[in-house]
């Protein structure tokens, strides 16, 4: 049996992965979005991979915030 996690951990829990979302995408825009919009080659494909990851980390950020705000840790092992 484990003790309740807080209300306070559980905020922070959540706000991490968005956090670095909203830093991952304005990291994106600042760097890769310009080139993407000249239509180099070569940005075009990075620019595609890099939206690709960050779709991925978006869809784990939902997923691992349901998870926490609905008491769903894992158990310890014993």
């Amino acid at each position: 049996m484990r003790a309740p996690v807080g209300v306070g951990k559980k905020l922070v829990a959540v706000a991490v992965p968005w956090l670095f979302l909203v830093v991952f995408a304005g990291l994106y825009m600042t760097l890769a979005l310009p080139r993407v919009r000249d239509g180099q080659p070569l940005a075009i494909c990075v620019g595609a991979f890099v939206a690709l990851v960050f779709v991925v980390f978006f869809v784990a950020a939902i997923t691992f915030s349901r998870d926490v705000i609905l008491d769903r840790w894992p158990e310890p092992q014993a």
